[in-house]
């Protein structure tokens, strides 16, 4: 609580510049939900969309993951007079008080990558449609083994949307279920699950966003079921430390990795042939389309709902950006965009 109060007060005092920057332009902000590579990728859009836009744009990548310290970023953010805010928000579900009580009234309020329970407490929702990205996880696991194996699932945290999504999606493919969009969950602490079609669930393993207790969770499940077949990683940190486990494994047979995001140590497991796949989404995407939309919405100063004909919206405000799935056959055209990307 002091923490948050310096911020504040130390806010109040840079406040004079008020919703506009010396500069003149509208100021926006982009805040993650923590400081792993995959945003890079976002900042990067996000700039590029600021620049096309001429809007002043910060981008806060929380070093520490959690709802505190994304919270004090934004109190700080509103204080100094920034007029649009996109957040990927950490624990949405028990945040949402706080973004309909203390934000949305008084900023325009974008979701990126995650989001809140409620529609009603943002202005639109960009990023991934999670389920439909887990969908292609499972086909990759079935894919390895057609005729059914054991799984396990990782993750940081199931009680964020797109953690449940992901991991249902994975599950509904290995059982066969043929849907387009989320239905019933299969409940988290669900062990030695028989999915059907020879499929079976060992656990899924949370590790509250820490990589050592990711990859620590990986070498006792190596050591306690060794019969594994096939590891998903569902966050971008996950299988890296999955495959470092499976790497120091004694074991004769060693479980293949299905991934998300494109850690470059991932998509190096892909060219080793010990990951069989990744679900790449498009962070770039979700900074460019976030500054845009705010930009847009700031501009037009409540004269206009520029939502509602925006390409793609969905009834309840959510603008899906398309996945991708990167195998051996396309991963040298994915490692060339994203160099291009970073500039590289």
């Amino acid at each position: 609580m002091l923490t948050r109060l310096v911020i504040l007060l130390f806010a109040l005092v840079v406040a004079a510049t008020g919703c506009r920057s010396q500069s003149g332009k509208p100021k926006v902000a982009f805040v993650s939900n923590n400081a792993y590579d995959f945003w890079t990728f976002a900042q990067k859009g996000a700039e590029k969309a600021a620049a096309e836009n001429d809007v002043e744009l910060e981008f806060k990548k929380p070093q520490e993951s959690s709802v505190e310290a994304q919270q004090q970023i934004i109190d700080s953010l509103i204080v100094r007079g920034f007029k649009g805010i996109a957040v990927s928000p950490n624990l949405p579900q028990n945040a949402l008080a706080y973004y309909k009580d203390k934000v949305s009234s008084k900023v325009a309020l974008v979701m990126a990558d995650n989001d809140l329970p409620d529609p009603a407490a943002r202005k639109c929702y960009i990023g991934t449609h999670n389920y439909r990205a887990g969908r292609s996880a499972g086909e990759f696991v079935k894919k390895a083994f057609p005729k059914g194996g054991k799984v396990a699932i990782f993750v940081g945290r199931i009680d964020s949307p797109n953690a449940v999504e992901r991991r249902q999606g994975v599950l509904d493919v290995l059982a066969g279920k043929d849907l387009k969009d989320m239905d019933k969950t299969t409940p988290p602490d669900a062990t030695d699950l028989d999915l059907g079609n020879g499929y079976t669930l060992i656990a899924t393993k949370t590790d509250l966003g820490e990589v050592q207790k990711c990859q620590a969770h990986a070498e006792d499940m190596l050591v306690k079921t060794p019969d594994v077949n096939c590891m998903v990683g569902l966050w971008e940190y996950n299988p890296p430390a999955m495959l470092r486990a499976v790497q120091g494994s004694k074991n004769a047979k060693k479980p293949l990795i299905v991934a998300f995001d494109e850690n470059p140590d991932t998509l190096k497991g892909i060219r080793t042939g010990e990951v069989v796949g990744t679900i790449v989404q498009d962070p770039y995407e979700f900074g460019y389309q976030s500054i845009k939309v705010l930009a847009k919405i700031i501009k037009a100063d409540g004269k206009e709902d520029v939502l509602k004909n925006w390409p793609n919206i969905t009834s309840n405000g959510s603008i899906f950006v398309a996945h991708q799935m990167i195998t051996k056959d396309n991963i040298d055209a994915f490692e060339k965009k994203v160099k291009e990307i970073l500039g590289k």
